[in-house]
């Protein structure tokens, strides 16, 4: 009686700390060319313009992979292609609304191949734009997104 009693118990208990049902969370593609995606991110309008891939984004109040600033989700863009072997050329961060800012810049190289990433936040809480488009590997001192 007491081992059936304690199977039941252990049981339940392993009911009880078995895993939520997981779910994957939806990716966002940025940039088809490069293949960047944005956890978690819901589409506001999407442009080409000529090589110019632009994406607007938003995150969901809710959503753990919400970014805490903008230097945060460049940081985030910067590392998906320096794990496709780009390396970085420069980068610009401007956080305050002086100069055009907040703005964040990155420019990467892979060989004669180079890509600039170009983010800002719109008015909207939680939404952002990037443009994403090839530009040289060897870019000037002032760090241009093109």
């Amino acid at each position: 009686m007491r081992l059936s009693l304690a199977l039941v118990a252990l049981s339940l208990a392993l009911v009880a700390c078995a895993p939520a049902v997981f779910r994957p969370v939806p990716e966002l593609l940025v940039s088809s060319r490069y293949g960047l995606v944005v956890p978690d991110g819901i589409l506001l309008a999407r442009i080409v313009e000529g090589e110019v891939e632009i994406t607007e984004f938003r995150f969901p109040q809710d959503s753990p992979y919400r970014p805490s600033s903008l230097e945060e989700l460049g940081e985030r863009l910067k590392a998906q292609l320096e794990a496709r072997g780009f390396f970085l050329r420069c980068r610009t961060y401007n956080a305050l609304p002086l100069f055009g800012g907040p703005q964040y810049t990155v420019r990467l190289a892979r060989g004669p191949e180079g890509v600039g990433v170009f983010l800002r936040p719109l008015a909207r809480p939680d939404a952002y734009r990037v443009e994403v488009s090839p530009a040289s590997p060897n870019p000037p001192l002032d760090c241009p997104p093109r």
